[in-house]
């Protein structure tokens, strides 16, 4: 799951910049934007042990320039948590999935993009 971020004028501005502060200014923007969307998967995370729920974060961020990409979930080393990670939101044979990832990341994807429009427009347009 990952958040993206397009426009022309926001081009314009990174092909200014040296590629080194691209991916700082990408990467803060990304770390807002992720911020509300950790806070609605802590609120719908199934709670079982509480592994889980702390477990959330970010896992990694790829891509680059305008096609860059965080992607969120749980950063546990445990097998069997993130096992539960992926049953709790796909299901397996025996039990349906909550879809609390899919759901978490509907609920604050609005305030994920504008946190992320807040983070650019101050970086790029001071």
């Amino acid at each position: 799951m990952g958040l993206t971020f397009s426009s022309e004028e926001l081009e314009q501005e990174l092909v200014s910049m040296s590629k080194k502060m691209q991916n700082e200014v990408l990467d803060e923007a990304l770390n807002e934007g992720a911020k509300p969307v950790i806070k609605a998967m802590d609120k719908n995370v199934p709670i079982d042990t509480g592994e889980l729920s702390d477990s959330l974060g970010e896992i990694k961020k790829e891509g680059s320039s305008t096609n860059r990409k965080i992607h969120l979930g749980s950063t546990s080393t445990k097998r069997k948590v993130v096992e539960r990670a992926y049953y709790q939101e796909y299901g397996n044979s025996s039990m349906l999935g909550k879809k609390w990832m899919k759901k978490s990341y509907e609920q604050s994807k609005d305030e994920a993009v504008e946190a992320i429009a807040d983070s650019l427009t101050k970086s790029l347009f001071k």
